[in-house]
């Protein structure tokens, strides 16, 4: 059965895609000032989370913050665009910030003044602009450059990284340091030399936007918002300040990490360079941050933040780009997924090689593998060849689940998860160090989570009450319901710092409410299910890869929660991967050798939406504005030719016989593929839920395993609720994990 599309909301993709900033505008009066505050969408991707277009500017002179929202500028710098009534000339313009005149840093700019204006003091400011008879206040409030702006109270920042980035020692305890540029050039060769590591190479050329230009670099390093930063971009002629012909005028944005905590409360390191020279030869600009590293933050709210940030200094030093892109790898994926969710227009499209939909629900199966391996090592578990385990936990390979305990279980175990760079006096202890900072996913996002009353731990949402370990394996025949019984009967659960218990993990159905309410879980929410997701898979399943080729689905299936049931922006790429588990998972940790055809792909997929004035339905729009490479594929290593088609990855269609979907231990219990489900429903033990008849005791002993029910999979998550409040502020928070 093809992919199936149904009647969306029709939208104004055309307004929708221009790249608006926040304004003030006046009525047009004779001597009359008025104000408005009108909200930014930062360069939104659609007509925005509610599906509203602009509104049109007024007629009279207005102001425009270009660089941010208004009420979110950072440093004392913003792009300001001053536009006058109709019929005024620009040099009756005058710009004053508080007292101070700050008319000589606009210059014209195509009937209006626009420039960088300096000056902003921390707290509220006000721009006044005027024009013959007409003015305009608008009213701006600028935030430290160190942040926070909405991700809530800092967490403690006990490691720099300033000197590993060659920024030299901190200049203050929030790890900041000055910025520093560096020139290099791309030869012959298609090698990027920097001035700093010898000669230049004489500049390959490239075309860009039809131009022939020089492969000159320029790479700006510095700290945003207590993080490293990198930006790069193709400066054919250094001695002009402006863009130049290098500039595509679309940014990319990278995101990267592991799917799990490994540098928490470290400053950390940009997960991949900016510098790349299959983007840059494109003329793409490219921006990237340690915070953009979800390994390093686990927390898609700073991550979003850090993003607003680098988009600000970019609109600063370059102006409005016309896209923005998000290139995220693994745990990166889960970041810009929740970017385009919760903080809509931050990126506008994203590529996602082998990622994950987000970081609560992967740490939930990598919870379960750990309780898997844990049971494994009983005598039982024992008793069980490779392909039992393998069919308990859903995967191709018993190795998979191994993978995840080794290297990612410890998402709830406060003692592991921070950077190695901290000193371990300062890391938790449940005996020794009670007060030292915890290092779990929970914790990393206090801000935006519950937190446990008398100690102020962050409650997480982890929970397996009613899941039956190893259902589909018994459905199956692969195990015997002695062994699925021993198995249910031995798995237990996790206490509050991880560790293993003989019990069941029972979550507060507050912490489960809060994780999905405030967007900790992909659901469709915002634009998530309304702009193009490319989707890169590296098949390896059978290697232990932890990046199986079921998550890019499950994210599919989650889009048609509040989309049209096809996902018409979701597109799929797959390929053979590697064939041992360290080299998929090294490949995993960087952009595929394809990935700037997809960035392409998904820039001139934006491109054609921000040009279309056809309107009609989501779905007829993004179909009809698709490039002819955005389209399902796939490439089994015996053809010479890829296989394209609309239902390649249905059931029956030639891409899943080529790269078979496999599971986890929740879809191995009966849950959908979609494995968003943090809570389940319970229900009464139903024997018709069992392809192998149980004898009488084997049901009884069923029923007093699950005394309160097993998973009722037909329905929603406890909890569970798409976020209804995008671009979600936690400046207010006033107690340790809890949002206001």
């Amino acid at each position: 059965m093809g992919r199936r599309t149904r009647a969306a909301t029709a939208v104004a993709l055309t307004v929708a895609l221009a790249l608006a900033a926040c304004s003030a505008g006046s009525g047009g009066d004779a001597g009359g000032t008025t104000s408005t505050t009108e909200r930014s969408q930062g360069g939104p991707s659609t007509t925005g989370p509610l599906g509203s277009a602009p509104s049109p500017p007024p007629p009279g002179i207005r102001i425009e913050v270009r660089s941010s929202q208004p009420d979110r500028v950072t440093g004392d710098e913003a792009r300001i665009r001053v536009t006058p009534p109709a019929g005024v000339d620009v040099d009756e313009v005058a710009l004053t910030l508080g007292d101070l005149d700050v008319t000589d840093q606009l210059a014209a700019d195509d009937g209006a003044l626009e420039g960088v204006v300096r000056g902003f003091v921390e707290g509220n400011n006000s721009l006044r602009a005027t024009a013959g008879d007409d003015a305009v206040v608008q009213r701006v409030r600028a935030w430290p450059r160190t942040g926070p702006v909405f991700s809530g109270p800092h967490l403690p920042l006990l490691a720099c990284a300033t000197e590993a980035f060659g920024l030299g020692a901190p200049t203050d305890a929030d790890c900041s340091a000055e910025a520093r540029t560096d020139a290099g050039a791309i030869g012959a060769d298609g090698r990027l030399v920097w001035a700093s590591d010898g000669p230049l190479p004489d500049p390959a050329t490239a075309e860009v936007d039809g131009r022939r230009v020089a492969l000159r670099v320029q790479r700006e390093r510095g700290t945003v918002n207590r993080a490293t930063y990198e930006l790069a971009w193709i400066d054919p002629d250094p001695a002009d300040p402006e863009p130049g012909t290098g500039w595509n005028g679309a940014l990319v944005l990278r995101f990267g990490g592991a799917p799990a905590c490994t540098g928490l409360y470290g400053q950390g390191l940009p997960p991949a360079a900016a510098a790349d020279v299959d983007l840059l030869r494109r003329g793409y600009l490219v921006a990237t941050a340690s915070f953009l590293d979800a390994s390093v933050t686990c927390n898609d709210v700073l991550a979003a933040e850090t993003a607003m940030m680098l988009r600000e200094r970019v609109v600063e030093a370059f102006g409005v780009p016309e896209v923005i892109v998000g290139d995220a790898t693994s745990g990166g994926g889960a970041l810009a997924h929740l970017l385009t969710q919760d903080y809509p227009g931050l990126v506008n499209g994203v590529v996602v090689s082998d990622g994950v939909a987000d970081l609560v629900t992967t740490s939930t199966g990598a919870t379960d593998c750990a309780l898997l391996q844990a049971w494994a090592a009983t005598p039982e578990g024992r008793a069980l060849a490779a392909p039992q385990r393998a069919a308990i936990a859903g995967h191709a390979s018993a190795v998979t689940c191994a993978t995840w305990a080794d290297r990612f279980g410890g998402a709830l175990d406060p003692t592991e998860g921070c950077d190695p760079a901290i000193d371990p006096a300062r890391v938790y202890d449940p005996t020794a160090n009670r007060g030292g900072v915890r290092c779990t996913l929970a914790d990393a996002t206090r801000n935006q989570s519950i937190a446990e009353p008398g100690t102020g731990f962050a409650r997480s949402p982890y929970d397996n009450v009613g899941v039956q370990y190893g259902l589909e394996a018994l459905n199956a025949g692969s195990i015997t319901a002695e062994e699925f019984l021993d198995l249910n009967t031995g798995i237990g659960g996790v206490d509050g710092d991880g560790r293993p218990v003989d019990r069941r993990t029972e979550a507060d159905p507050e912490a489960v409410l809060q994780a999905y309410e405030t967007g900790r879980v992909s659901m469709g929410g915002g634009d998530q299910a309304e702009v193009p997701i490319l989707a890169l898979d590296a098949y390896a399943d059978a290697t232990g890869d932890v990046h199986d080729h079921v998550r890019a689905l499950g994210l599919r299936d989650r889009l048609a929660f509040t989309g049209p049931v096809d996902a018409p922006g979701h597109v799929l790429w797959t390929e053979p991967g590697a064939d041992d588990l360290d080299a998929a998972l090294a490949a995993a940790a960087a952009p595929p050798a394809r990935h700037a055809s997809a960035i392409a792909t998904v820039d001139a997929w934006l491109r054609a939406l921000r040009d279309d004035d056809q309107g009609g339905p989501l779905p007829d729009v993004l179909a009809r504005t698709a490039p002819d490479a955005a389209v399902d594929t796939c490439r089994p290593g015996d053809r010479a030719q890829p296989i394209q088609a609309d239902d390649a990855y249905e059931p029956d269609g030639a891409c899943e016989a080529a790269f078979p979907t496999a599971g986890n231990p929740r879809i191995a219990a009966g849950g959908p593929r979609s494995d968003h489900v943090l809570k389940c429903a319970l229900k009464a033990p139903d024997p018709a839920d069992y392809e192998v008849p149980l004898t009488r005791d084997q049901f009884e002993r069923l029923v007093a395993l699950f005394p309160t029910g097993v998973c009722d999979w037909s329905g929603p998550s406890v909890g569970e609720v798409v976020p209804a409040t995008p671009d979600r502020s936690y400046e207010d928070v006033d107690t340790p994990g809890r949002s206001a």
